[in-house]
């Protein structure tokens, strides 16, 4: 990964309050937290189907999020989850929902998945607004130490 492109996600990892409130921790990362989100969570080669992608603007290749798709348990199941993370600047601009569609295909089509799974937090509408557009459909809730409270929403492919 490029040196601007680290730059840009840790601006938004590490600083960004307004958008980590309702992302993955529930609020920012420290920098050891982010340094160890790099080399973990996110894509290292073109054949890794799971992790993280950086999400980049056509007009100026600058980091405007993430996305990707991870290994989960919920619903004593094991799955795949996807998500995605934009910079507020990004919202409101139909993204969301082509992310969505993007990934519900690629399970279906890439990875032969029979469902797809997406957690929201519970007060982050405008993200389950863009689950529900989707047409997937709310199977429960959990609470982790790590994330804290998740709605879970489930797509069958």
């Amino acid at each position: 990964m490029n040196s601007r492109y680290k730059k840009d996600l840790e601006k938004l990892f590490c600083e960004n309050h307004f958008v980590m409130k309702t992302a993955l921790k529930g609020r920012v990362f420290t920098k050891d937290e982010f340094k160890k989100s790099l080399r973990e969570d996110f894509i290292k080669s073109e054949t890794d189907k799971v992790g993280f992608w950086c999400l980049t603007s056509s007009s100026d290749d600058k980091v405007i999020g993430i996305t990707g798709l991870l290994k989960c348990n919920y619903l004593n199941n094991d799955n795949y989850e996807f998500g995605f993370i934009l910079d507020e600047n990004s919202w409101g601009k139909g993204l969301a929902i082509e992310i969505g569609k993007f990934w519900l295909e690629y399970a279906k089509n890439e990875m032969n998945l029979t469902e797809l799974i997406a957690t929201v937090s519970p007060g982050n509408i405008a993200s389950r607004k863009v689950l529900e557009k989707l047409d997937m459909e709310y199977v429960g809730e959990f609470t982790s130490q790590e994330r804290g409270d998740r709605l879970i929403f489930r797509k069958r492919t």
